[in-house]
This record gives C-alpha cells, structure tokens and sequence, in this order.
C-alpha cells in the first residue's frame, strides 16, 4: 500500500504525452496476452481486454474523475471498437509469435494516435476554436472507419443468417454514429443539444443494418462486404456531418451521390454470380 502511495505523485507529474506512451504501452501488452490466449478463452480475454483499454484511455486523458459520465463513455468508444474488431480479427488467425508481436505494435501505434485525437476532442469542448480540431476528426473517421472494418471482416466470417448480420450491424452502427455525432457536435457551441441525436444515429444505422441484410444474399465475399459496409459508412458519415453543421449542400450531397454511384457501379461489375 505505501508503495502505491509513494508512486501516485509521479503518475500526477507526468506529462501527458509520456501518459499516452506508458498507457498505449500497456493496453500493447494486454493485446499480446489476448492473442496468445486459447481459442476457447479468447471471447472472455476480449472482455478483460476492452475494460483494460477503457482504463488506460481514462488514465492517459485524466478524465476518470474530472468529465461527465457521457464525455468518458463517449472518449472511450473508439480505442474500445478498435480492440474489439481487430481483436477478433487477429483471434481468426492461425497464432504465431512473430505475427503477435506485429500486430500488437500496430495496435499501440493506433493507439497512442487514439489519444492524441481525443485529447484534441476534449479540448474542444472547452474552448471550441482548437486550430488542429478538424485535422482531429479527420484522423477520428479514418480510425473509425478501419475499426469498422474489422468488425464487419470478423461478422461476415461467422457465415451467420441475414437477420443475425443485419442485428449485429445495427449494433455496430449504432455505436458508430453516436460516436460520429460526438465527434461533430462537440464544435457546435451547444454541443449539438438543439440536434436530435437519434435522428442522427438511429436512422444511419437502420440502413446499414438493411444493407447488411441485402449483402448477406450478395455474393461480395467477407473483404467485399466490409468494404461495401464502410463505404456506406463513410457516405453516411459526411452526410451527417455536413448536415449537423448546417452545411449540407447541393454540391456537398452531388459529391457523395457520386461515391454511393461509384460504390453501387463497381460492386456490379465484379461481382460474380457462377
């Protein structure tokens, strides 16, 4: 006990940075102990993974105390979607050492510029006008996306019944758009409490879900599907954000009708039906 007592002066000295490092670091470790786990303990080591990785980001931002329940939640959102959907990703894979120790360092890689983006977020919603906040959310989404990615990856190699991929998406999608609408709102100077949020959130996530359900007679194949899934994502995404933002303009929603043709087209033509 006195030990910690001596320790937690030094853990409030640091500077954040070094907290982000020791803190990416760790959730690192976690990652290569929940690859090297059986396969028949890995589901409960994704659990113990995604508690550890909430902690070390509350940790490393110093919000376990300090911000709103919704602030914490929604801060966390997007370091805990990407374990999980690269988590799962890398536990279909048969194990080896080399490729544990790579994909864990990516994983703290990803990580580490996880909270450099939160910080930049949470700073936002204090003062607003933060110079490097639009840099931010652009590095959020690419993360997002790519967090989405996996987890659509892993769905689609379940091989489950249509109405199960359309519910897990609907979930997925759910917990997306809430963190997308976040994300935009906090530079609203009322942090988007004159938007309704479940407009934003629920209907998104009822057309993914719909076209999971769609794709799952589709024969796109795992990669496809979740590339289809994420292009949507993203249509979807900056739909939202210009809209929130009151910019929702005829040329902005001509630019992405132009990616959902290009999506649409290139999905016809290399689909195969032999």
């Amino acid at each position: 006990m006195m030990m910690w007592l001596m320790f937690l002066p030094g853990l409030t000295t640091m500077s954040k940075r070094f907290k982000y490092f020791i803190s990416s670091l760790f959730s690192a470790l976690g990652f290569f102990l929940f690859i090297s786990l059986p396969y028949d303990s890995r589901y409960f080591g994704l659990m113990v993974g995604v508690v550890m990785v909430v902690f070390c980001f509350w940790f490393g931002l110093g919000i376990i105390f300090e911000k709103s329940i919704y602030t914490r939640v929604m801060s966390v959102l997007l370091p805990a979607g990407f374990f999980t959907g690269f988590g799962l990703f890398g536990a279909l894979l048969p194990y080896n050492t080399i490729t544990a120790v790579i994909m864990s360092g990516l994983f703290g890689l990803v990580l580490y510029g996880m909270f450099l983006v939160e910080n930049v977020f949470l700073v936002a919603i204090g003062f607003k006008t933060v110079p490097l906040y639009r840099a931010a959310y652009t590095v959020s989404l690419i993360f997002t996306l790519i967090s989405a990615f996996f987890m659509f990856n892993t769905l689609f190699s379940f091989r489950l019944s249509f109405w199960s991929n359309g519910l897990w998406v609907l979930v997925i999608s759910v917990l997306v758009f809430l963190y997308q609408f976040w994300a935009i709102a906090i530079e609203l100077p009322d942090d988007g409490k004159s938007k309704n949020i479940k407009l934003y959130v629920l209907i998104p996530s009822i057309l993914m879900a719909e076209l999971a359900m769609f794709l799952s007679f589709w024969p796109t194949g795992i990669f496809k599907g979740s590339i289809y899934l994420v292009s949507a994502i993203y249509i979807l995404s900056g739909l939202i954000s210009a809209d929130i933002r009151d910019r929702l303009f005829k040329r902005t929603t001509l630019q992405y009708v132009w990616v959902m043709v290009a999506v649409v087209a290139a999905a016809l033509l290399i689909t195969s039906w032999k």
